[in-house]
């Protein structure tokens, strides 16, 4: 019988006592409330100072002792006000060609185990961060809705903007649990949206994708009221269509790719396109029903709708037939480099 190499015994189990000692200190950080309750990950580019603005929203959330915040900066760098904060952790990350990028790095980065998206032209209500964390006090919820408003007092054209983009959330809503969620500003829970992905990474790009999963396993998807978010708008309905439509565009692609479609059934849906500006503003009225108070909103933003979700419908057709094509950078670069109206 041989004798163990007792050096190598002992080390093994100093590894051993070291592990089990910090997985102590960890869940004892959890318990004392030290560790973060929710991660919010903003992803800023080169308009600095509203995204500046943003994080200072943020920073002046009622729940910030329990928070971290992760800046993704996508620029080719420079100063950014906020970075030093305690509470910030900033990751300059300028070879991202895509927004999908910079989510995932976000998600890996997260110390907690919710983590909320916020675009860099929102401005989060004081609240916003603990109407979330109550929301996810129902384990049953696994994504959670903001609710929207204009960042400023808009006009016909941003009121209506917002409506076409915002409308199944916008405020007032009375929350609750929903079946059609938002995408790039959301909440999940961090484990299950991990598993949700699995080894595909791109599919924040067709994020209903994510959504359709969580459903599927029995996890719901919830709007929180009080979680409410101020929204820059689009200062003409030209740049709506082309920003909206640059995003439908990946999002076909990005579709049929996961699905791995045919050229048939890519014609079909390309064909099928045509029916779906009427399909939108159907859906829509619906998740007005509850909500009279928007209705007369609803209504006269019926022509701007219209348009919008006609050149929509016309991107992702493109995106089944032809390809996502140059919409991915164009997509980063109208979410992160294109000034926007109040």
């Amino acid at each position: 019988m041989e004798i163990p190499d007792q050096t190598g015994y002992k080390a093994g189990c100093l590894v051993v006592l070291q592990f089990a000692r910090l997985s102590e200190s960890l869940h004892a950080m959890e318990s004392s409330g030290l560790a973060p309750q929710l991660t919010v990950g903003l992803i800023v580019g080169e308009l600095r100072e509203r995204a500046e603005r943003s994080l200072r929203h943020i920073l002046a959330q009622t729940a910030l002792e329990r928070m971290e915040v992760i800046v993704v900066d996508v620029s080719r760098g420079g100063s950014f006000a906020g970075s030093d904060h305690p509470k910030v952790r900033y990751l300059h990350r300028p070879q991202f060609r895509f927004y999908c990028e910079a989510q995932i790095e976000a998600v890996r980065q997260a110390r907690s185990q919710v983590i909320a998206f916020l675009e860099d032209h929102t401005y989060a209500e004081p609240q916003w961060a603990e109407a979330i964390l109550e929301t996810m006090g129902n384990p049953r919820v696994a994504a959670v809705n903001y609710t929207f408003t204009n960042a400023s007092d808009a006009g016909y054209l941003g009121r209506s903007i917002l409506m076409a983009e915002y409308g199944h959330w916008m405020a007032p809503h009375p929350g609750g649990r929903v079946r059609i969620s938002s995408s790039t500003n959301v909440a999940y829970r961090r484990e299950l949206l991990l598993a949700t992905m699995g080894d595909d990474e791109s599919i924040f790009e067709a994020e209903f994708l994510i959504h359709r999963e969580i459903q599927k396993s029995g996890g719901e998807i919830h709007v929180a009221s009080r979680a409410t978010v101020a929204h820059e708008s689009w200062g003409t309905l030209k740049a709506a269509c082309q920003a909206n439509g640059a995003y439908k565009r990946v999002l076909g692609a990005r579709r049929a790719e996961s699905g791995n479609w045919g050229k048939g059934r890519r014609l079909i849906w390309g064909l099928g396109m045509v029916l779906m500006p009427g399909l939108s503003i159907a859906r829509l009225a619906a998740a007005m029903y509850r909500r009279p108070a928007l209705w007369g909103r609803l209504i006269s933003s019926v022509p701007v709708l219209m348009a919008i979700y006609t050149y929509c419908a016309w991107s992702e057709a493109l995106g089944y037939l032809r390809g996502a094509g140059a919409s991915r950078e164009e997509f980063l670069a109208r979410e992160l480099a294109v000034q926007r109206h109040g």
